[in-house]
């Protein structure tokens, strides 16, 4: 279990959107918000979330750091106001809050690129992990500058993928791919951060003549996801595999 103060050093100098209907929710939040980050404010659905969006970027000169929203709220869902965050800010960071039966809009958001989903009725301690590694991103894409060479994709601070030469290295050291696995990866990177089907990945093997099953696609992610950095490959049940930063 993570400590207090470690979380603590990721958020305080953080600001935060947070974007829930029902009241009792939002206020017993916004209490444990507020004892990590330095700013803390509220939307009641996703209208009133992307005016005050828009007015703390006008007031400040800069964005939320952060913003957490549910799905299901009256006049703008969090489906709806993700869309239209990610219009205004593509990079902006954005956790969701998501019941189990809410799985019809998850593929939606996961290929908006969703830092995170939060699932409801929410466990305080899973927030606080969550909350703990969206923010360790948030202050490291901060310090870190973009590289020119954009084919060149960085999946965590020491291993690499290049889609030019079709090549995986780790410390400057080439990591052996089969061809299977470098088809994957080509696929996978061209989707990076959103959600690749099995079906799409099935019919790019197919369009390269290569005979794969499903039950065999299953077999080479399992193989894939040992040569990569842990927390990279995820699979993403019912719907298919991500590829992203560690």
């Amino acid at each position: 279990m993570l400590q207090t103060q470690t979380i603590y050093e990721e958020t305080k100098r953080l600001s935060v959107l947070f974007v829930e209907d029902e009241e009792a929710i939002r206020q017993r939040t916004v209490e444990i918000l507020e004892d990590y980050f330095y700013r803390v404010d509220t939307g009641i659905d996703g209208i009133d979330a992307l005016e005050k969006f828009n007015h703390y970027h006008v007031s400040k000169q800069k964005y939320y750091d952060l913003v957490i929203s549910d799905i299901q709220m009256p006049r703008m869902n969090g489906v709806e106001l993700t869309a239209e965050l990610y219009s205004i800010r593509p990079e902006q960071p954005i956790i969701i809050l998501s019941a189990h039966t809410e799985a019809e809009y998850l593929i939606t958001l996961l290929n908006f690129g969703v830092a995170q989903f939060i699932t409801k009725p929410i466990q305080y301690q899973e927030m606080l992990n969550t909350l703990h590694k969206v923010c360790s991103k948030i202050n490291t894409t901060a310090t870190t500058v973009i590289p020119e060479n954009t084919h060149i994709i960085t999946l965590n601070e020491d291993t690499r993928w290049d889609n030019e030469k079709k090549k995986l290295t780790r410390d400057g050291n080439d990591i052996s791919l089969t061809k299977y696995e470098i088809h994957l990866m080509t696929l996978l990177t061209s989707k990076f951060e959103q959600v690749c089907s099995s079906d799409d990945i099935l019919h790019h093997f197919y369009l390269n003549n290569i005979d794969v099953s499903a039950e065999n696609l299953r077999g080479m992610m399992m193989r894939l996801r040992k040569k990569l950095p842990d927390n990279t490959l995820s699979s993403i049940y019912g719907l298919g595999y991500r590829l992203s930063c560690a």
